[in-house]
């Protein structure tokens, strides 16, 4: 069985040929995993499609990636004018490349969070749809764990690095808890607009737009669940909001020092927070040192966030060191899933002849009482365990080197087992025998040891 990726991201491929080869809902992922598992030699698959990456996950009977490329060409009617776009991977660097986007390092932005939860879901659609194998099951849930482990452990997530998550943490460090908190975006720009999208997210209860075009400000507000008003009814909107968003495109001042002197005042110097997105500037510097009022402007957001790169691109080693040890954690519990089957293959054998020649002892001396009869059972099974205690450990112990493979196929074909090896693709390991760690949310489980618990797990 072999790992193979085949995918394109924002580093190889335009947003032209992202949308092209995109799965834009969940029904769409799952009736595309149902077709590629029906390609030929793909075992099991997984689809995580998101705006900046289309990525085929599969489980091959072959090492080869033309099934996972043909299915993208035949889906999208795609031919072969995209192939400089798509990438493939397979074993190692595609088991790294996984563990990488789970963690956020493979990302536009260092460490943004919403990737590990599209990792999540990916597993969870291929598992509702039911192709996801032992395999990649656990492939995927070491990935979960890597980007865990890196949020958990490292400052790679910490502060935020785009304008409008810098105006909401500023946001949070002035009033502490959003929660119950007004805030009126001025001027429907794009930017302004996803601002106010995230304080909504921070539970602010109550928005305003105004914009000089009212139809505008009528339509942002019915998108957001807000209230729009004509340009000239600002002051009142300002009254009655705790943060404020600017950003128009207007070529002079639009608040202004004597209007936020009234604001102030009508307010009765409750704090306000004031964000000028807008360049050029759309509030009047001196308003900043008016009592009360705390005005931050696209230079000083663009300077925090300039701040919060610079610590995550410190924290990348250490979160690369931390995807390294779960990718080696992954690749050791997959050498020891051929170790399995073997294993319980030889110990079947052994005892269906032990059982044999217990029958034939049994029928030459009937005159054995139940007592002896029990004895001379345990005695066999002593034996019997003795003879492999040396061979289960050195499967084991070489299931992890080069020469694994090797080893495998000596004992079967020395102990001739070779006629009832079904391979681990086709078996469901039992969940007693250990394995990869679990998929809990937010939980931070340790994973097991495959090889000292004895076996695998999916």
């Amino acid at each position: 069985m072999h790992i193979v990726l085949v995918g394109v991201n924002h580093k190889t491929a335009p947003v032209e040929v992202r949308e092209r080869l995109a799965f834009p809902t969940p029904s769409r992922v799952g009736d595309g995993l149902l077709r590629l598992k029906q390609r030929p030699g793909v075992l099991e698959a997984a689809i995580l499609s998101t705006c900046n990456r289309t990525e085929l996950y599969a489980s091959m009977s072959e090492p080869s990636d033309a099934q996972l490329r043909g299915f993208l060409s035949e889906a999208f009617g795609a031919g072969g004018e995209l192939d400089e776009y798509i990438y493939s991977m397979m074993e190692e660097s595609a088991v790294l490349h996984l563990m990488r986007v789970a963690a956020g390092l493979d990302s536009m932005i260092v460490g943004e969070g919403q990737v590990l939860g599209q990792v999540r879901s990916a597993m969870q659609v291929a598992e509702e749809f039911g192709t996801l194998g032992t395999v990649l099951s656990c492939l995927f849930r070491y990935a979960l764990q890597a980007g865990k482990r890196v949020r958990a452990e490292t400052q790679i997530t910490r502060g935020a690095v785009s304008v409008s998550s810098a105006a909401v943490e500023l946001a949070r460090d002035i009033f502490g808890n959003l929660e119950g908190r007004s805030a009126l975006i001025v001027g429907a720009g794009e930017t302004g607009e996803l601002t106010l999208k995230l304080l909504v997210d921070e539970g602010v209860s109550s928005v305003i737009v105004a914009n000089r075009t009212y139809d505008r400000a009528k339509e942002l507000a019915e998108k957001l669940g807000a209230d729009a008003v004509n340009f000239d009814k600002l002051e009142d909107a300002m009254v009655k909001s705790d943060i404020v968003i600017s950003s128009t495109a207007a070529t002079h001042a639009v608040i202004r020092v004597d209007q936020v002197q009234r604001v102030m005042h009508r307010r009765h110097q409750r704090p306000i927070f004031i964000i000028d997105i807008a360049v050029p500037r759309d509030v009047e510097p001196e308003v900043g040192r008016l009592e009360n009022v705390f005005l931050y402007d696209i230079d000083d957001l663009q300077s925090m966030v300039a701040r919060n790169l610079n610590v995550r691109e410190r924290e990348v080693y250490k979160a690369q060191t931390i995807v390294e040890q779960e990718a080696e954690e992954f690749m050791r519990w997959r050498r020891t899933l051929s170790v399995a089957p073997v294993l319980a293959d030889l110990q079947r054998r052994f005892e269906d002849i032990r059982q044999a020649e217990l029958a034939k002892t049994e029928r030459r001396f009937s005159h054995l009482s139940e007592r002896d009869r029990e004895l001379l059972d345990l005695l066999t099974k002593g034996i019997v365990k003795r003879i492999l205690k040396e061979p289960i450990r050195q499967l084991k112990d070489h299931a992890e080197t080069p020469d694994g493979a090797s080893y495998l196929r000596a004992v079967r074909h020395l102990f001739g087992l070779d006629g009832v090896d079904e391979g681990p693709e086709h078996r469901r390991p039992k969940k007693s025998l250990g394995g990869g760690p679990s998929d809990d949310g937010d939980s931070d489980g340790q994973v097991n040891d495959g090889v000292n618990q004895g076996g695998v797990q999916a």
